[in-house]
């Protein structure tokens, strides 16, 4: 959209038409920064309610402390404020929607009405479950007591008021937010001292209604602080610049401008408060997954945009790096800025073809980044979008707005490996080599091998490399051929992969399982009640497991393999268990053991491929035969609840979704491929074989039986008694979720699942944990001693 505006008399310039074009801004915003503040309140509210259920007696004796304070306070003050606090509660609502409606401004009127409809709606229902349903320690938590009876437990009146100001806080309403303040701290003391309510509930309150009111700002959106071209126009004349003409320059994330001026053509860079908090997700994300030296710094507010912008692009200059000139920063109202700076006229080095880019391009190229590796500046947004070649044929640096002065040796050689990448991309990787050899020397550029992996370079160029992998590997060993180093190892650069934030979860909760089961259980009566002669059964079985183990992975190994090697691998898992997830373990060690034996790796991974499905195959039907016996002899009024209906129903629906889509359907592709390669011929060759078929059948059923009547002795030794055919199928259908489950040998869940498996079989909750517990103490915990020795063992003998 192409517009002219009168442009007034400032300082002595001339005056004139100013045409800007530029596609027109929105009328209304969401803000990242209230979603970022929502998911504080949330995340703040359920720690709250985590909190009641931990540290129940901490929060209600504070509430009762509280309230005995009542009697030291005289109550005329009190009774003063508890009668000004809900004047003011009582007049704040309809004097603010009167003020909304002076000033026109009907659609706020119509989120404030419906953010105090919800938070009042919100803070109800919240009650009557509390005071309802809930479990006791929320209830004891939340929940007053006032004269014997039950009292509100979130009043509604402050959630209501909390909610309705936040909806207008971007208002000039100074008066409105400090009445708001007094009415809902005046009754919530008075609540406090009288016992009406409890702290939880104070707190649950602000918590609510905040939530409330920032979700109707997300939902509606709010009016647009960015200004406008003409208003950049205006500032950018009111400050000296002749500006002629501005078109918008849509290259990034930001909003540029292109201004024609006396002074020569200009760069406008326009930051507002509308993008505050958009990269604080990301930010959190990336310091928890990646170490920060290769990082670009993503800037929260418009402040810290503004000030980390200004001081690289300083830096970069004084390094002696061509990058374009910082000009002056401006303040467009209070909620925007402006930095201007000299435009290059140019084409970025991603747009241009390798007949297009000359060696003496790349040469200057690697010369501007040697200048900023002497004076320890890193870009960190090095990327062919980044890097221009001018119409003169010179090369500058773009957008150094996420670097740092005095960086780490890490950060500067991680530009130079974006570099390479960036320039193979569109020169290929011969060209790429020699000219940043011959500039850099050999040392210099061996030193960006190690960084030479995805994780290290900026989200455009991971975006250009996609179907192109083959470029990272070719230029690895072009460097390593070409400065005649050694090929190094990747710098490890993820501190956390997804797989082990949720195994940490995952184990984190499991302790919570198994702490919250153990609550009811008295170590000293169940160490004078247990049978010591079913437990002694219980750990022969166990170790006859890992027998059964063995033999079932060498019944899918076609090559000859000792047996007790296979056997200590098995033993190790013992330990190994209990430090990654059980599947990964198992399929990582198996494969270690065959490799290191002899087994090629391709085969190797297909017999223990082989074996894996083997054990599907059989375990499966297995469950689905017993528990036809079981519903029909041993628990015929036994019918699945509803709840558990519910839980199959909501899980099979989640695989379906997550199959429907694109990425998870090619790894189930990929999956599939690989196994029809190498794992099913490897079950045909076994299917052929009966010796080897029946070794491998032979071995699984043993693993399988061996941990159906270790469970079974654990519960006879603790005095229990539960039909066998029942019990094995709770026993599989644990073990099988123990495999599924991310946590080390399935912790937490497994035990919750045996649990209340065995609880259905007519045996009593307290003999019911007591018993998974011993069974866990014998079959999980018991073999990480032999398992660690075993470990190391083979490890020092190169077996493992």
């Amino acid at each position: 959209m192409t517009e002219t505006t009168e442009a007034r008399p400032t300082r002595g310039r001339s005056t004139g038409k100013i045409v800007v074009d530029e596609p027109p801004l929105p009328r209304r915003t969401r803000r990242p920064i209230d979603g970022l503040r929502l998911l504080f309140v949330l995340t703040a509210m359920t720690a709250l309610a985590a909190l009641a259920v931990v540290a129940e007696r901490t929060l209600t004796g504070l509430t009762a402390d509280l309230a005995s304070f009542n009697r030291n306070v005289p109550r005329g003050p009190v009774d003063v404020v508890a009668l000004a606090s809900q004047l003011a509660s009582l007049i704040l609502p309809p004097a603010l929607v009167f003020i909304l409606m002076v000033r026109g401004r009907m659609r706020t009127t119509v989120e404030l009405l419906v953010a105090g409809a919800l938070a009042s709606l919100a803070a109800a229902l919240v009650s009557t479950w509390l005071a309802g349903p809930a479990p006791q320690r929320l209830h004891d938590t939340f929940v007053p007591t006032v004269a014997g009876l039950d009292g509100t437990a979130v009043p509604a009146m402050p959630t209501l008021l909390v909610a309705i100001v936040t909806v207008v806080s971007r208002l000039a309403l100074k008066r409105i937010r400090q009445i708001t303040a007094f009415a809902v701290a005046g009754s919530f003391a008075v609540w406090l001292f009288r016992g009406d309510v409890t702290v939880g509930g104070m707190l649950l309150s602000l918590g609510i209604g905040w939530a409330v009111g920032l979700l109707v700002r997300l939902v509606s959106g709010q009016p647009s602080l960015a200004p406008n071209g003409h208003k950049v126009a205006a500032v950018l004349r009111a400050n000296g610049y002749d500006v002629s003409s501005m078109r918008a320059d849509p290259v990034d994330k930001y909003r540029r401008y292109i201004a024609e001026s006396s002074q020569g053509p200009l760069g406008v860079l326009v930051l507002d408060r509308d993008d505050d908090g958009a990269g604080a997700v990301a930010r959190a994300a990336n310091q928890i997954r990646t170490r920060e030296e290769v990082l670009p710094r993503q800037m929260v507010t418009m402040r810290s945009a503004v000030n980390q912008i200004t001081l690289q692009s300083l830096a970069v200059s004084r390094a002696g790096a061509r990058t374009p000139k910082l000009r002056n920063v401006l303040r467009i109202g209070g909620d925007a800025a402006a930095i201007v700076y000299d435009h290059v006229p140019g084409r970025v080095l991603a747009n241009m073809t390798a007949d297009e880019v000359t060696d003496a391009m790349l040469e200057d190229l690697w010369r501007q980044l040697s200048r900023l590796r002497r004076n320890q500046v890193a870009h960190r947004r090095i990327s062919g979008r980044t890097i221009l070649v001018s119409d003169a044929g010179k090369v500058w640096l773009l957008d150094p707005s996420g670097g740092e002065v005095a960086a780490p040796d890490l950060a500067v050689r991680a530009d130079l490996a974006q570099a390479l990448v960036g320039c193979a991309l569109v020169v290929g990787v011969e060209r790429t080599i020699d000219t940043a050899i011959g500039v850099l020397g050999r040392d210099v550029v061996a030193g960006a091998i190690p960084l030479l992996q995805p994780v290290a370079l900026a989200r455009s160029t991971r975006r250009d490399l996609k179907g192109r992998r083959d470029i990272l590997s070719k230029l690895r060993d072009g460097l390593v051929s070409g400065t005649g180093g050694e090929p190094d190892q990747p710098v490890r650069l993820r501190r956390l992969r997804p797989l082990s934030l949720l195994t940490g979860v995952g184990a984190v909760f499991a302790v919570y399982l198994v702490g919250t089961q153990l609550s009811d259980v008295s170590f000293s009566q169940l160490w004078s009640q247990i049978d010591w002669r079913w437990l002694f059964v219980a750990v022969v079985l166990m170790f006859t497991s890992f027998v059964g183990a063995t033999f079932a992975l060498m019944g899918f190994v076609p090559e000859k393999v000792g047996f007790w090697r296979i056997m200590g691998a098995q033993v190790s898992l013992g330990f190994l268990r209990l430090v990654a997830p059980s599947t990964v373990g198992i399929v990582a060690v198996n494969i270690r053991v065959l490799t290191k034996a002899g087994v090629a790796a391709p085969l190797a991974a297909a017999s223990v491929a082989a074996n894996q499905v083997g054990n599907v195959a059989i375990t499966f039907p297995t469950i689905g035969i017993l528990g036809v016996v079981t519903g029909s002899s041993a628990a015929p009024d036994i019918d699945p609840s509803v709840n558990t209906l519910i839980i199959v129903l909501v899980v099979l629906a989640a695989a379906a979704i997550l199959a429907l889509l694109p990425p998870v359907r090619m790894r189930l592709r990929a999956l599939w491929s690989d196994f029809a390669e190498r794992g099913l011929p490897r079950l045909l060759d076994v299917l052929s074989n009966p010796r080897k078929l029946l070794v491998a059948l032979g071995g699984i059923l043993l693993q399988s039986a061996s941990l159906i009547m270790c469970f079974y002795t654990c519960l006879l030794a603790v005095g229990g008694a539960a039909n066998l055919a029942a019990m094995a199928v709770v026993q599989l259908v644990g073990n099988t979720l123990g495999m599924a489950v991310p946590t080390p040998g399935g912790l937490g869940a497994v035990e919750a699942a045996l649990t209340a498996g065995v609880s259905t079989l007519g045996v009593g909750a307290t003999t019911a944990v007591t018993a998974v517990l011993v069974f866990r103490l014998v079959s999980f915990w018991l073999p990480v001693l032999p398992g660690w020795i075993m470990w190391t063992q083979m490890q020092k003998r190169d077996l493992l």
